[in-house]
């Protein structure tokens, strides 16, 4: 039963072997591990500086980022509708360009179209003209073949002469 219950002697010796151990931990030991703790604390501390420091940096670079694409989106926006003004500006050019050579090639064919259709009556007269000749020439070659037909037309030319010249001496 001497385990259950110690003598006095072993729970001095005990002590004094406690406090030594303790003294020389102190010394020794718990420096060196607190400093090490110590170091280890400052280390942590510092990263979670630099975490929230480089927090801090993604937010302004988030926000300098969504400042830039709102600046570009502005920029597009402003770079598209000047390209559809020139757009517009160049169609409706062309369109009034289109329009005035449009209407100087209908008055080039409109002058054209005239100048064939006096053409056309002046050969029109002059065929017209040679025919009537021709028939004229025809029908009196085959009247004048008898006698009695050249008699009748110089009755008719002088009835025609002789109105002619009282119509004369009436104006």
């Amino acid at each position: 039963m001497t385990l259950v219950t110690p003598d006095l002697g072993i729970i001095f010796w005990q002590t004094i072997t406690f406090l030594v151990v303790l003294l020389i931990l102190s010394k020794y030991a718990w420096h060196p591990i607190l400093s090490a703790l110590k170091e280890r604390e400052n280390l942590i501390a510092h990263g979670l500086h630099q975490v929230v420091e480089a927090k801090e940096l993604m937010e302004k670079a988030t926000c300098h980022r969504d400042a830039l694409l709102g600046q570009a989106n502005v920029t597009c926006e402003r770079m598209v509708n000047e390209a559809l003004k020139a757009q517009k500006k160049i169609i409706d050019q062309a369109r009034s360009e289109g329009v005035k050579v449009k209407e100087e090639l209908l008055a080039q064919a409109k002058v054209e179209i005239s100048r064939e259709e006096a053409r056309s009556f002046q050969t029109l007269k002059a065929n017209l003209g040679l025919l009537a000749v021709q028939m004229a020439e025809q029908l009196l070659v085959k009247e004048l073949s008898q006698e009695k037909a050249q008699l009748e037309l110089l009755k008719r030319l002088t009835v025609v002469e002789k109105q002619s010249l009282t119509q004369q001496s009436h104006a």
